[in-house]
């Protein structure tokens, strides 16, 4: 895809403007052309635009000054898009939709009450083995948390594709999926086999909070 240069009258983009998007891929800016699908999405698709469109009608019925408490805890969350520095913020809308969404994850969709943004310990995420099935894939994982003084608060979101040895990953083809944890620190996905032999998995992994339902960055592995 076509890379944006940084010049002296605009150094950033993203969103979209116009039939162009900008997006951002290993600190890079890219554009391409805004995709106008015909399909109405995948039934996974749907069920999460009705979701999320009972966390709007949500956050729209809470009260102004607890609308406020939100806005005053996503002053110390740092923004998921660019720029990426300590000046900018969510806003406490998107950090509501946020942990409306992390518990809907959880399967325990309800509307969340303003708390302070957890520290998020340090998460790595290793494959251990892929097990192929007619259908399905599982992939185990061992997943390593530093200083979380109680891991079973920490639950593992993932999106995931599985490709042939050396071939790259398609964002759009990715499936997401949460985590199961079997043994201790063992953590299982359930994703659909490509059929391919020898594939490679691409995991981009966060945690979800199950006492806030708060989400951090996306990690890859």
């Amino acid at each position: 895809m076509p890379k944006f240069t940084p010049n002296a009258i605009i150094k950033d983009c993203w969103s979209s403007i116009g039939n162009i998007t900008f997006y951002h891929q290993n600190g890079h800016c890219y554009y391409k052309r805004k995709a106008r699908p015909v399909f109405p999405g995948t039934p996974a698709q749907l069920d999460q635009a009705q979701v999320h469109h009972r966390a709007i009608l949500a956050w729209q019925r809470q009260p102004h000054d607890v609308q406020l408490q939100w806005n005053h805890y996503a002053k110390s969350v740092p923004s998921h898009r660019p720029p990426y520095d300590n000046n900018h913020h969510i806003s406490g809308y998107n950090l509501f939709v946020s942990a409306y969404h992390g518990f809907a994850q959880l399967g325990r969709e309800h509307v969340p009450v303003p708390q302070p943004y957890p520290e998020f310990p340090s998460a790595v995420l290793e494959v251990l083995k892929i097990i192929p099935g007619a259908e399905t894939a599982a992939i185990r994982c061992r997943l390593t948390l530093t200083d979380a003084i109680h891991p079973e608060r920490w639950h593992l979101s993932a999106r995931i594709q599985l490709t042939a040895p050396g071939v790259g990953c398609d964002p759009g083809k990715m499936r997401s999926c949460m985590g199961i944890r079997t043994n201790g620190n063992v953590i299982v996905f359930g994703v659909p086999n490509p059929g391919i032999e020898n594939c490679q998995p691409h995991i981009h992994y966060r945690l979800i909070d199950e006492v806030t339902g708060y989400r951090n960055n996306w990690h890859k592995t």
